[in-house]
């Protein structure tokens, strides 16, 4: 089980295909295996490196700090672990937030940035949505009910009206052998909480593609939006049929939209 003591915490990781590196984030209380989806397409003309944020998967839950910033600090002393000197970087939900923090402390370890389902700050809903799958993780809720929680925000009308598509993905989540612990969950709810980047964005100077599913309630598309507008070099991407789990629910398209952002930066600076 591949894994590095850095810090203060023990992170589990992996390491797939070979190529330029490109470090992926993940969300709330989730772990290497949310990235199911994009690893055997991205791996194909890069080195892809996923790792358990603190306080999730195989991870270590250490009592604190639990701040996007801090986070941030894990992963670059991950790469240096892994002397990886620049990767190209995607965060996705959460870990959009850490990558924000990334990039803006660490520019010239990031060659790309990819923000997906992401915000500067969360909004309202969003706030309220992290605080209520808190409560219910924190109070020791049956994991059923979490996962039906959870997937009224996260999926669309469409993925919600297939029956075996939500069975498939209950099976999975409620068989999953690392899921969420109370204590590291609520140190990463805490961090998305506190995440404000709004007056920092203009020091993001990496190109940088914001993409968002149409659908997202989490992160609505004029929140990513305003997340594109403040970062000078950012263009957005809106993809049609996805909502906040847009990089499960239209897999292809996401990879695909990763694929040729990445691809056109490689050219660039080759």
């Amino acid at each position: 089980m591949p894994a590095v003591q850095v810090r203060n915490v023990h992170l589990y990781y992996e390491a797939h295909g070979e190529g330029p590196p490109l470090l992926l984030i993940t969300g709330l209380g989730l772990d290497v295996a949310s990235w199911g989806p994009q690893i055997p397409a991205l791996d194909r003309k890069f080195r892809v490196i996923v790792f358990d944020n603190r306080g999730a998967g195989r991870s270590s839950t250490p009592e604190s700090p639990y701040t996007t910033a801090e986070m941030a600090k894990d992963a670059i002393a991950l790469m240096d672990a892994l002397e990886i000197e620049q990767a190209h970087v995607l965060g996705l939900s959460m870990g959009g937030l850490i990558a924000q923090e990334l990039a803006i402390s660490h520019p010239d370890r990031v060659k790309s940035l990819i923000l997906a389902t992401t915000a500067a700050k969360l909004p309202p809903r969003a706030r309220g949505i992290i605080d209520v799958w808190n409560r219910l993780i924190g109070g020791g809720i049956d994991p059923e009910i979490v996962f039906r929680e959870q997937s009224l925000w996260v999926f669309t009308e469409r993925f919600l009206s297939d029956e075996s598509r939500v069975s498939g993905f209950a099976k999975m989540f409620l068989s999953h052998p690392h899921p969420p612990a109370p204590r590291g969950f609520a140190g990463q709810a805490a961090a998305c909480l506190a995440h404000d980047a709004r007056t920092r964005l203009q020091r993001i100077t990496v190109p940088t593609l914001v993409l968002v599913g149409r659908e997202d309630i989490f992160f609505p598309v004029p929140v990513c939006e305003d997340l594109a507008r403040g970062i000078p070099v950012a263009k957005l991407a809106v993809l049609d049929g996805g909502g906040h789990a847009f990089a499960t629910e239209i897999s292809e398209d996401f990879n695909r939209t990763v694929l040729e952002f990445l691809e056109t930066v490689e050219k660039k600076t080759a």
